[in-house]
């Protein structure tokens, strides 16, 4: 069987499993944890905000402790994992480690190795608000949120504001999710005149990079 055949189950987990699809023809994205059949392969992806980016040149310049502590109280060593793209780190929490990759490494990697890979990336998944920030195809910025109603305009704008980026000019790029693409491009067109819709949606990255 070719590996482009072969049942792939993409789990989407924060603290616990939320919702889960496969690699078919057909999209559905299901709530809950799946019942998986000995023959498929299951892979994790992490949504999880106890997360943290570096060089990988840096990882002597600072001790773990202190930048996880920074980022969690509670960030629990022992279910860290680590994903490598390029010269970063992507360090987060997951108790499952095997076959897990962390959001931030899956869309980074995918946009770094498009032509488009450029500017301002934006994508709403699970009730995450993602945010990126490309240049010269290194990662200039990388963060995420908790999606209440449109509070994502809000980032943007400060994410614009913060990197001196211009709303009527710099291009804002919307990577496509389950949510409602028209109702939040219509939103956005109040805030930003730029606005290209990425060649593939989220889901799609995640299946192509977990090939």
């Amino acid at each position: 069987m070719s590996a482009s055949k072969i049942k792939k189950i993409f789990i989407l987990e924060d603290i616990k499993s939320i919702s889960y699809f496969d690699n078919g023809k057909k999209f559905n994205l299901t709530r809950g944890n799946p019942k998986i059949k000995t023959s498929y392969n299951k892979y994790f992806i992490s949504l999880t905000n106890k997360f943290y980016i570096l060089p990988k040149e840096s990882n002597l310049l600072f001790r773990d402790n202190d930048i996880q502590n920074t980022i969690s109280l509670d960030f629990n060593a022992s279910y860290k994992k680590i994903n490598r793209t390029n010269n970063l780190t992507f360090n987060y929490q997951t108790k499952n480690k095997k076959n897990n990759k962390h959001i931030s490494n899956i869309l980074y990697s995918n946009i770094y190795k498009s032509e488009e890979s450029e500017g301002i990336y934006f994508s709403i998944i699970e009730k995450k608000i993602i945010l990126l920030y490309t240049q010269n195809k290194k990662l200039i910025f990388y963060n995420q949120f908790d999606f209440n109603k449109n509070n994502y305009i809000k980032y943007l704008v400060l994410l614009f504001d913060e990197f001196n980026l211009d709303q009527e000019r710099d291009n804002l790029t919307y990577i496509s999710s389950e949510i409602d693409e028209n109702k939040i491009i219509n939103q956005l067109k109040y805030y930003f005149k730029k606005i290209i819709k990425y060649k593939k949606s989220i889901f799609k990255i995640i299946i192509e990079e977990n090939a």
